[in-house]
């Protein structure tokens, strides 16, 4: 019985380690809560984004934008965040996010913003 059950429990292990790996994998590795303001380099406006995570999906808040400003929503993937208004319109490309600083391209020019609380 012992000769049968240590293959057993062996395979086991394996698929379940297999299992945890996908399972780490998929989780983002980020944490975007919080507060953040910041401005394009041209330093135009100061835009402000309250942002609320759940796992990969992200919901809030962008204001400094002008007719832009309202609910927004977005997903991590990795180190990188897409943002859109909630509407479905104005889609950012994807934006780095490194600790406490969000940074990427937008309409041509570099956008900082950093986390404030």
């Amino acid at each position: 019985m012992l000769k049968t059950a240590v293959p057993v429990l062996g395979l086991l292990v394996v698929v379940l380690t297999g299992c945890m790996s996908a399972e780490i994998a998929s989780l983002p590795t980020v944490d975007v809560n919080g507060t953040w303001t910041g401005s394009l380099a041209t330093g135009a406006a100061t835009y402000t984004v309250v942002l609320k995570q759940s796992g990969e999906i992200v919901t809030g808040t962008l204001s400094g934008a002008g007719t832009a400003d309202g609910p927004i929503e977005g997903v991590i993937e990795g180190n990188s965040i897409r943002l859109k208004e909630a509407s479905g319109y104005g889609n950012t490309p994807a934006l780095t996010v490194r600790g406490d600083q969000i940074t990427g391209i937008v309409r041509g020019t570099t956008l900082t913003i950093r986390r404030v609380n």
